[in-house]
């Protein structure tokens, strides 16, 4: 079982998830990375995070297709998974929510709106 501080972040952009996964840490947090949709259902199979931030548009399965699938999985019915995309248009939110996720930020991320949003979760 992951820590209740355990972050896994999903995107195809390498560099993204080291960024944010180093800021991620800087403020306490336990972080593991996925690059896609597969890799992210395979990791929450083997180890429940306190929450997921993810990109949507990836190649092979986007964040649409994996939020679809964890939301399958018992015990992640109500896990925390954040939309991160490049569209801050309202639509966009919408569409992440009625996906399944409960969260939905643009790009570029204003860390520290995702930071006050983590801390309401613990």
């Amino acid at each position: 079982m992951a820590s209740a501080k355990q972050v896994l972040v999903v995107d195809d952009n390498v560099e993204m998830v080291e960024m944010l996964s180093a800021m991620l840490q800087h403020h306490g947090y336990e972080t593991a990375s996925a690059h896609n949709g597969y890799e992210a259902c395979d990791w929450v199979r083997e180890g429940m995070p306190r929450a997921i931030i993810m990109d949507l548009g990836m190649p092979w399965m986007d964040g649409f297709g994996a939020v679809r699938a964890i939301r399958r999985m018992p015990g992640a019915e109500a896990l925390p998974i954040i939309a991160l995309s490049g569209s801050a248009d309202n639509d966009s939110a919408k569409k992440a929510v009625a996906a399944g996720f409960t969260q939905h930020f643009s790009k570029p991320l204003n860390f520290e709106h995702l930071n006050h949003y983590l801390n309401t979760l613990n």
